[in-house]
């Protein structure tokens, strides 16, 4: 019989793999065994190719730097390739990670998409794209990827709520922007912002009680 060391459950079949936390099994106090499939080897060669990848991203954006620096452009293109090669690294080493959700992926990973777009409008001279439409295009995808999840998962769709409620806030940061002058385009934040607002009080009208329960637990009130 498995024993998972995690859980501290115990499995009847001969899986290799414990089905609540995906570690690998060990069989009555005997050790790990090699069974069918080897789970051990294709993770040792996952991780191979993640950390090949990562070094070919590294060379690459070595030799843009050499290149760039010896080229006659003003504009340094090699900070760009160095961003996108950064954003790339981490949606690798986190978004595939097994032990995160998907709900702390999709969380995790809009955060860094913001702030690498906030990085990438400063390297490109901070003309102010990536408040104005890159932003407020990622929290209405975002809220595109919730409103489909809570439809997929209805039996859980209160596990969303603390990303919708991130998604509200950046939406009124970018609203707040546009309304003190920093931002001269209305259309993209207005949108944003009444979308995810729309979404957020749509789920409290339809499950009250389960939401407050929800932020409750989330925020130990």
């Amino acid at each position: 019989m498995n024993q998972c060391k995690r859980c501290g459950v115990e499995i009847v079949d001969d899986t290799a793999v414990c089905p609540l936390c995906e570690t690998i099994l060990t069989t009555d106090g005997d050790g790990q065994t090699d069974t069918y499939p080897d789970v051990r080897s294709q993770t040792k060669i996952f991780r191979l190719l993640l950390k090949l990848f990562v070094f070919v991203l590294v060379v690459l954006e070595m030799i843009f730097l050499v290149a760039d620096y010896y080229s006659d452009d003003r504009f340094s293109w090699s900070l760009i390739t160095g961003v996108c090669f950064l954003y790339a690294i981490f949606t690798i080493y986190y978004s595939f990670n097994r032990r995160n959700s998907h709900i702390r992926k999709m969380y995790w990973q809009t955060l860094a998409g913001m702030f690498f777009l906030l990085l990438l409008d400063r390297v490109t001279g901070s003309s102010g794209w990536s408040v104005v439409y890159a932003m407020p295009c990622a929290v209405l995808f975002l809220d595109a990827v919730l409103a489909v999840c809570m439809l997929f998962n209805r039996r859980d769709w209160q596990s969303y709520l603390l990303v919708q409620l991130f998604v509200l806030l950046v939406s009124a940061i970018l609203l707040a922007l546009f309304l003190f002058g920093v931002t001269a385009k209305p259309a993209l934040p207005w949108t944003a912002f009444l979308v995810s607002a729309i979404l957020f009080s749509l789920c409290f009208c339809i499950g009250n009680r389960t939401a407050k329960n929800e932020l409750k637990k989330r925020f130990y009130i």
